[in-house]
């Protein structure tokens, strides 16, 4: 992981296989979570200005980038459990949490069942659907995405070249690009593994039991803004924030960065 401040490389080694986490900063704890699919590297915009406050952890959750595949099939719990043992050896008692999407669930899952283990939570793009809709997603959303029938037993996202990626979307970040293709490549079939993961998980039935003040986050154009409100709702005592004109707040680091800080500080 590339910062202007100087950080560290660390792995926590686990029976299911190491994970990564890049260490930088000074202060109290930070912990970064990605979406799945992806990794630590989406928050290689925000994570200097990040570190001028807090010590940030950027992990790397199981199965993408430079932590190793599990060899068997991970629900949420599982990917909270890893980040608690890389808060256990980093000897993290308590933390704050910045997660997108899917590592936002697991966030919202391990301040639910962990409460002690949280102080702050900041939320981009929290998809928050119970058991019945996860399904539903999972059948309407996620299986349409697998159309490479040819890599693996089961299908799995296709490849693609540049030319391809920047037609569909003028305005894509190359260096993005090169990452998540290259992560692609190594974790295809997990990224699979880790949607079906998300698919089967119940936000709605965790969210009210987060007692940790929480700020959540979505872009103006975010499909998941049809729950945003039921999210605000149900974790109680949370704040809402829309960033106008994208469909992840990420997409806007300077204006994510201002309001975690805002937030947390």
């Amino acid at each position: 992981m590339v910062a202007t401040l100087q950080g560290t490389d660390h792995y926590v080694y686990r029976p299911d296989g190491q994970v990564y986490y890049y260490k930088v900063g000074k202060g109290e704890p930070l912990i970064l979570l990605h979406n799945f699919g992806f990794s630590g590297f989406m928050w290689r915009k925000m994570i200097d200005k990040l570190a001028q406050h807090f010590t940030c952890y950027n992990v790397d959750l199981p199965g993408w980038d430079h932590s190793q595949i599990p060899r068997r099939k991970y629900m949420v719990p599982d990917f909270t459990r890893a980040v608690l043992d890389v808060m256990d050896i980093a000897g993290i008692r308590s933390t704050d949490i910045l997660a997108h999407a899917g590592g936002a669930m697991v966030a919202l899952d391990l301040a639910a069942n962990y409460p002690d283990r949280v102080k702050k939570l900041v939320l981009d793009g929290l998809p928050y659907w119970d058991l019945e809709h996860g399904r539903i997603i999972w059948e309407r959303t996620f299986v349409p995405q697998f159309t490479d029938t040819t890599a693996y037993s089961v299908p799995v996202h296709s490849l693609t070249t540049w030319e391809q990626a920047v037609k569909a979307n003028p305005n894509l970040d190359r260096e993005h690009w090169e990452k998540n293709e290259a992560i692609k490549r190594r974790s295809r079939r997990w990224t699979r593994t880790g949607y079906w993961a998300l698919s089967n998980y119940d936000n709605q039935a965790m969210g009210p039991k987060v007692k940790a003040p929480t700020l959540l986050i979505y872009g103006e154009r975010s499909p998941h803004r049809r729950v945003e409100q039921v999210a605000h709702e149900t974790i109680k005592g949370s704040a809402l924030a829309v960033v106008p004109g994208v469909v992840f707040a990420f997409d806007r680091p300077e204006e994510l960065t201002k309001l975690t800080l805002d937030f947390l500080l």
